[in-house]
């Protein structure tokens, strides 16, 4: 019996713990996208995509302030939502601004 509960409490620390790092590697990955998209939006903006191809540009910094807004409130699921369009609309407009890949 003495045998049964120890691993019984060896096993639900392991979950335990599986369940802590899960949290941690997602908060990881949520700040990981958002420095993506970050880079994305300077890279673009150095590009001159401002002018070159504002739609694409305003949006891609607009999603990318719903991101941080979301890190903040702690929605770290949308948030990376938010910065994946963020850096998709980057690449748009660096590649419309004639920064990207040919």
């Amino acid at each position: 019996m003495k045998s049964a509960m120890i691993k019984f409490l060896v096993l639900l620390a392991c979950v335990a713990l599986v369940a802590g790092c899960g949290k941690f590697l997602g908060h990881a990955s949520t700040a990981n996208k958002v420095t993506l998209a970050q880079e994305s939006l300077a890279k673009a903006k150095a590009a001159g995509a401002e002018t070159k191809a504002p739609a694409d540009y305003y949006m891609a910094a607009e999603y990318l302030k719903k991101a941080e807004h979301e890190v903040q409130e702690g929605d770290r699921e949308i948030a990376r939502e938010w910065a994946e369009k963020s850096e998709q609309l980057s690449k748009a407009a660096l590649q419309k601004a004639g920064g990207g890949a040919k």
